[in-house]
């Protein structure tokens, strides 16, 4: 039996409007008919989970609470663990009642234990100043919902991305920064219980961020990986930055390509 993990945006959809790529529709169809089991492996840190996953639902992917994993619920579980009480927090407002549903004092202001970093399309000096003071002065830890390095807008351009922001905090504070989503080890534990299988070999990530998702995935957990071009990357050039032991194991054009797995016809 083989799974497989699916990231969200370039991947299964074009980016935050949410819509979805019609090969993606049919390719996770496929895979309910198969009986193969797959998640949405997603670094979104823009929405609640039960909203995404209403989302997701509405435009015709078949996700549930056990087909969905995003970092807002292992953060979640980590920050209690770690026994934070008090967090300033760089993100969408539906992310921010999601942790104060979740029992957060959500502050705005340096005098907490914790800085988390999620997709802020504010950011400003003013945020990054309160976010530094409260690592530098408050000895505050420094959290971030994942370490991608871009995102792709609805315009076509591509920004900082979360990991981006995370990594100048930490460059500025001189304090490491701790990752809830991919490509930690805790996400990719969580996402093969999910998927109900534990052998590497037989699971595929598929993606459209070669760095984090795929090289660093890869290191973490040992997957297969495919690298599709449908989102932030348009060829393969930014491959040749990449260890060639971290290169993907298959570069398809969107993940339609993903057939040919099913198929066995590419080993």
């Amino acid at each position: 039996m083989i799974g497989f993990l699916l990231d969200l945006e370039g991947t299964l959809v074009k980016d935050k409007s949410y819509t979805p790529f019609e090969e993606a529709l049919e390719f996770t169809k496929e895979l309910d008919r198969r009986n193969i089991p797959w998640i949405v492996a997603t670094n979104n840190s823009t929405e609640k989970p039960p909203q995404l996953i209403e989302i997701l639902r509405e435009k015709g992917f078949n996700v549930n609470e056990r087909k969905l994993l995003s970092p807002s619920l292992l953060a979640r579980d980590f920050l209690k663990r770690e026994g934070v009480n008090s967090l300033y927090f760089m993100g969408t407002d539906r992310v921010k009642e999601f942790f104060k549903e979740e029992g957060f004092e959500v502050r705005d202001d340096h005098n907490v234990e914790a800085v988390v970093v999620g997709r802020d399309r504010e950011i400003n000096y003013s945020k990054l100043k309160t976010a530094t003071s409260a690592l530098v002065l408050n000895d505050a830890k420094l959290f971030s919902f994942h370490m991608n390095r871009l995102i792709l807008d609805p315009d076509g351009l591509v920004g900082p991305s979360v990991g981006a922001i995370a990594t100048a905090l930490s460059y500025a504070a001189n304090k490491p920064v701790v990752s809830f989503g991919k490509p930690s080890k805790e996400y990719f534990e969580r996402a093969f219980e999910l998927l109900g299988i534990k052998e590497p070999d037989k699971i595929y990530m598929v993606s459209d961020d070669p760095f984090t998702d795929l090289a660093e995935g890869k290191k973490v957990a040992g997957f297969k990986t495919v690298f599709v071009l449908s989102g932030k990357y348009k060829d393969t050039k930014v491959l040749d930055s990449i260890e060639p032991t971290l290169r993907p194991d298959y570069v398809f054009p969107d993940i339609s390509g993903c057939f040919k797995l099913l198929e066995g016809g590419l080993g």
